[in-house]
C-alpha cells in the first residue's frame, strides 16, 4: 500500500471550471490527470455508448444508480493507482463529489426532494450491499458566486443547453450537498473565485495548494522561471523577423531565446504523433502552453522567450486568458508597399500568404495586441517603441508604475 500514488481530486459545482484547471496543471510523465467520467467496460459507459445513459439517469432506480457510481469509480480508481506508472494522480472530480452527486439524484427522484434523507438512502446502499468507497489522499473544493443564489445563477448561466426543471432541481441539489460538505470539512482545500478571478490566478492558486501538500517543483506558479512570453505577430514581410532578432540581442542569448512558432509546433506534432494542426483551437494554445512550460524548466536561466509569426487569433486569446500580462502581444504594422519593398518574392507570393494569415485570424490579433508596433519608420525607432513598451511593462508589473 505504501507504494500508492499520492491521489488529489478537484471536485465543485458544475461549470466552476474544474477541467480546464485540470488540463492546464503541469504535464509530465510522473503525473497522471484522470478527467474522463466514464470507464471502459462498465455500465455507465455501456449506456454512453448505447445512447441511453441521460434517460437511465433520471430513471433508474435509487440502487442501481449508487452500485453503477460506485462501479465506475472503483475502475477509475483502480486503472490510475495500480496500473498507471505514476506517482501522483490528479481527479477531475473525486469520492467526495460522486457522493453528492449520488445523493442529489436520489433527492431529485424523491417526491419529497429531501437530502437528508436521500443522504440516509445512499449510506443504506453502500452498507447493505458492502459497496466500499476508494479512498483519495487530498481533496480540493471550487466554489463560484458570493452566495448560494449567486452561483446557482452562475452554474446555469453557462450551460449550452435547454434547460428543464428537473436539471433546474437536481443542480440546487447537488449545490446544497456540495456546501454541507464544505461546512462538514469533508475538502482539506477550499478556493473560492470571485468575479475577479482569471483562469491564470485559479490555476496558480491550485498550483500552490498542490505544491504545498506534495513538494513537487512541477506545481510551481506557471510559467514561473519566466518574466514574459513575447508573441510578434503581423503580416508577410513587415519585419517581424528582424524585430524578434534585435530584440532577443538586446537581452543576449543568456537570457532570451526567439523562434518561430513553427519551431515549438513541430515539437508538439513530434509528441503528438499528427500535425498539432489536426487540433482544435483551443487544444493547439493547451499544448503550446505546455511545450512552453516544459521548454523554460529545461532552459531555466531564460527570463524571455519571442515567438515569431504567430497567426492564430484564437490561440493567441486562449494563451492570453490564461496567461495574462505574462503574455505581451505584438503586433507588427507595416504599409503594403514598404512591405513589397523589402520582399525578396513576387508580390503574387506574398498576397497568398496573407490570405493564409487572414484566415487564421491575423487581422483580429492587431485589434487584440497589446502593442500595434508601427514599422514604417526606421529599425532603430521601431526597436526603440518596442523597448520603451517592454520596460513599461516590467514597471507595470512591479508596481512601479500606475495602471491607466
Amino acid at each position: 500500500m505504501n507504494n500508492l500514488p499520492y491521489t488529489i481530486s478537484i471536485n465543485g459545482v458544475d461549470n466552476v471550471g474544474k477541467t480546464t484547471q485540470m488540463r492546464l496543471l503541469p504535464s509530465h510523465y510522473t503525473i497522471s490527470k484522470i478527467s474522463r467520467f466514464r470507464v471502459e467496460n462498465t455500465r455507465i459507459d455501456e449506456l454512453h455508448q448505447q445512447g441511453l445513459l441521460q434517460r437511465w439517469w433520471w430513471e433508474s432506480t435509487s440502487e442501481d444508480f449508487v452500485y453503477s457510481m460506485v462501479d465506475t469509480l472503483a475502475h477509475r480508481y483502480w486503472n490510475a493507482t495500480i496500473e498507471l506508472d505514476s506517482k501522483l494522480v490528479l481527479f477531475d472530480r473525486g469520492v467526495a463529489m460522486f457522493e453528492a452527486i449520488s445523493v442529489a439524484v436520489i433527492a431529485t427522484k424523491r417526491p419529497d426532494h429531501d437530502l437528508d434523507r436521500a443522504r440516509m438512502a445512499f449510506c443504506t446502499i453502500l452498507e447493505e450491499s458492502k459497496l466500499h468507497l476508494p479512498k483519495e489522499t487530498f481533496a480540493i473544493l471550487l466554489t463560484h458566486g458570493e452566495s448560494p443564489i449567486e452561483s446557482l445563477q452562475i452554474t446555469l448561466s453557462r450551460e449550452k443547453e435547454i434547460l428543464d426543471e428537473r436539471y433546474r432541481l437536481y443542480q440546487v441539489l447537488l449545490q446544497s450537498e456540495l456546501q454541507r460538505q464544505e461546512r462538514d470539512g469533508v475538502y482539506q482545500h477550499i478556493i473560492r473565485i470571485s468575479a475577479t478571478s482569471s483562469i491564470g490566478n485559479v490555476q496558480n492558486e491550485l498550483r500552490e495548494v498542490i505544491f504545498k501538500y506534495t513538494t513537487n517543483s512541477l506545481f510551481l506558479p506557471m510559467l514561473h522561471q519566466l518574466e514574459t512570453v513575447y508573441i510578434i505577430s503581423g503580416l508577410s514581410n513587415s519585419g517581424k523577423s528582424s524585430i524578434a532578432d534585435n530584440f532577443c540581442s538586446h537581452y543576449g542569448t543568456a537570457h532570451a531565446f526567439r523562434a518561430r512558432i513553427v519551431y515549438f509546433n513541430d515539437l508538439i506534432s513530434e509528441k503528438l504523433g499528427r500535425s498539432m494542426y489536426s487540433l482544435a483551437d483551443k487544444e493547439q494554445a493547451r499544448e503550446l502552453y505546455h511545450e512552453l512550460e516544459r521548454f523554460s524548466t529545461a532552459h531555466y536561466w531564460l527570463k524571455i522567450i519571442i515567438l515569431e509569426s504567430m497567426h492564430s487569433h484564437l490561440v493567441t486569446k486562449w494563451l492570453k486568458v490564461w496567461l495574462g500580462d505574462k503574455l505581451r502581444v505584438v503586433y507588427v504594422d507595416t504599409v503594403e508597399s514598404l512591405r513589397l519593398n523589402r520582399g525578396l518574392v513576387m508580390p503574387e507570393v506574398i498576397a497568398s500568404k496573407d490570405t493564409l494569415k487572414a484566415a487564421r485570424g491575423v487581422g483580429l490579433i492587431r485589434f487584440d495586441a497589446d502593442l500595434v508596433l508601427d514599422n514604417n519608420d526606421s529599425l532603430a525607432n521601431t526597436m526603440n517603441n518596442l523597448l520603451n513598451f517592454d520596460r513599461k511593462g516590467k514597471l507595470k508589473r512591479s508596481g512601479q508604475l500606475a495602471v491607466q
